[in-house]
């Protein structure tokens, strides 16, 4: 088979041709970033009646908003209930908790309200305990999100696995009920009719090299010529180019690669994920995977070899991790593979807010589908003034970089490389 390097998601919901428009003199706001934030927002500021511009230095949508692996699910903070109260106290971490829980029946309401065909189904999630001590620490994190936000789930026995997984490397795991999946290719399209419909103008293949405070608003250079707007959002996560360093130096661009099998016989689909579920497991390294939309194949993602797209090496490593979880399928072909990039923060939390005059919304540590269009909708609300439609708990959380930092992590194939090693060792 010939594998493609382009994601799975394209052959439904290819991205758009180049459409050579010419950007206006002036705009009320300009967006960086045509992903999921950057056109949630759009769509509330154009329906308030300001004409809006936003700007992608590629395609429509070709960065992370439709190459991820489209599970959507509340998104708990990366530090845990324990991290969380250490860094904010007890009542911000339930607050944090409480609005994270309801992010995908946000996510759910607005595809019904916009009439969105993205092939949402709530799924569930089970996540699997590769040792015993996984299993106990799962129990204790579900019984403090349960107390805290009254999240839904259930542990699942080693007696009860089959009824989940087909896999034989748990010794049980843990369900929630809340978590989805969608198309994200087919979201990401249907975003953007909608905002097109509201009035917003789009403008692909069209980088912002410079943004500068000016008399008359800012003003944004980009390949094609200047615009003056009064205000600008950034919302280009992790894509932050140099020409917004204030932001690049704050975030940790890293590369999360996916593979789609070739088609498998149904009776092996149903074998390996009996309900069609979402799953994820305990590795140190993130890994998730997932059945495809249609239920024809497993689509199996994680973290890439290194900071560029290396398609041979990351189908490699990935098909060896999906083989680890699924021996059946250590000579499965693969038909696709893809990458793209998420961004982390310091802090581990997604941000909102303002810096330098700027507007923005990213860091959403690789848990973006449906925290970026809430954001998106929320900064909306934001540059509108309407404080209370716009308010999250995530408000008063500054976006902190780090001392000698620039943008740039040279660190992390070290620090994924020893995770990797830690995961290979069972430590």
């Amino acid at each position: 088979m010939s594998m493609k390097t382009t994601p799975y998601w394209w052959e439904e919901a290819p991205r758009e041709q180049a459409s050579n428009m010419t950007p206006p003199a002036n705009v009320d706001i300009a967006i960086v970033g045509a992903g999921f934030t950057g056109l949630s927002a759009a769509l509330v500021l154009a329906r308030a009646g300001l004409s809006v511009a936003v700007f992608e230095a590629g395609q429509l949508g070709e960065g992370a908003s439709s190459r991820n692996g489209g599970m959507v699910g509340p998104s708990f903070h990366k530090l845990g209930i324990a991290g969380l109260k250490a860094q904010f106290g007890a009542e911000k971490t339930n607050e944090i908790l409480r609005e994270s829980v309801g992010f995908v029946d946000f996510l759910e309401d607005f595809l019904k309200t916009e009439g969105i065909d993205a092939e949402f189904k709530r799924t569930g999630r089970f996540l699997g305990a590769l040792k015993p001590a996984h299993f106990e620490t799962m129990a204790v994190g579900l019984e403090e999100l349960q107390t805290a936000c009254g999240v839904k789930g259930e542990m699942v026995s080693a007696d009860d696995l089959e009824n989940e997984t087909g896999s034989d490397k748990f010794y049980g795991g843990l369900v929630f009920h809340q978590d989805g999946g969608l198309h994200p290719g087919k979201y990401h399209s249907g975003l953007v009719d909608k905002v097109r419909e509201a009035g917003v103008l789009l403008f692909d293949h069209t980088p912002v090299e410079k943004v500068e405070k000016s008399a008359a608003g800012f003003a944004i250079s980009t390949s094609k010529g200047q615009t003056i707007a009064d205000q600008v959002a950034i919302c280009t996560n992790g894509y932050t180019g140099s020409a917004f360093g204030e932001f690049k130096r704050r975030i940790l661009p890293l590369r999360s690669a996916l593979i789609a099998t070739e088609p498998l016989a149904p009776e092996v689909m149903k074998r390996l994920m009996p309900k069609g579920r979402m799953y994820g497991d305990s590795r140190r390294l993130v890994a998730y995977y997932r059945p495809s939309p249609d239920g024809s194949r497993i689509l199996f993602g994680g973290r890439a070899t290194g900071l560029k797209d290396t398609p041979e090496k990351n189908a490699a490593l990935l098909h060896r991790s999906m083989s680890e979880i699924y021996p059946e399928l250590g000579n499965t072909e693969i038909s696709h593979v893809w990458s793209g990039l998420v961004a982390y923060t310091f802090d581990h939390s997604p941000h909102i807010g303002k810096i330098g005059g700027l507007h923005f919304a990213m860091g959403y540590c690789g848990s973006g589908v449906a925290r970026s269009t809430y954001f998106g909708k929320k900064l909306g609300h934001k540059i509108l003034g309407q404080e209370e439609l716009g308010h999250t708990s995530f408000d008063d959380m500054p976006l902190k970089g780090k001392a000698f930092y620039n943008g740039s992590p040279w660190f992390m194939p070290m620090v994924l490389g020893w995770h990797r090693l830690a995961d290979r060792l069972g430590m």
